[in-house]
């Protein structure tokens, strides 16, 4: 094996533990993200199981908008965490979305 080869090897080595590096980022950013909105969902069931309002109540209003509105929040946001993860498995597959 000539000096050339051997270069070209540990070159290529190292290109592949920088991709292999950086879909780890990607993944710890994304996992870390569903964790995260998982804690919330669940919080945020607890916490309105553990309030009763009575339908007749001045406040049911607000506690009805924000329940349709955080199951609503979620929701966009569950679905914009698999935008990321579509364009980031894109870009490491050789095309992508964006960057």
């Amino acid at each position: 094996m000539t000096l050339l080869e051997s270069i070209k090897e540990r070159t290529q080595a190292a290109r592949f533990a920088d991709n292999q590096r950086a879909v780890m980022q990607e993944v710890r950013m994304i996992g870390g993200a569903l964790v995260a909105v998982v804690i919330v969902a669940l919080v945020l069931t607890e916490v309105y199981s553990a309030v009763e309002i009575d339908n007749s109540s001045p406040f049911y209003g607000i506690v009805e908008a924000a329940e349709s509105t955080g199951v609503a929040a979620i929701t966009l946001l569950v679905v914009g965490l698999l935008v990321l993860s579509a364009g980031v498995i894109m870009r490491f597959m050789g095309s992508g979305f964006g960057r």
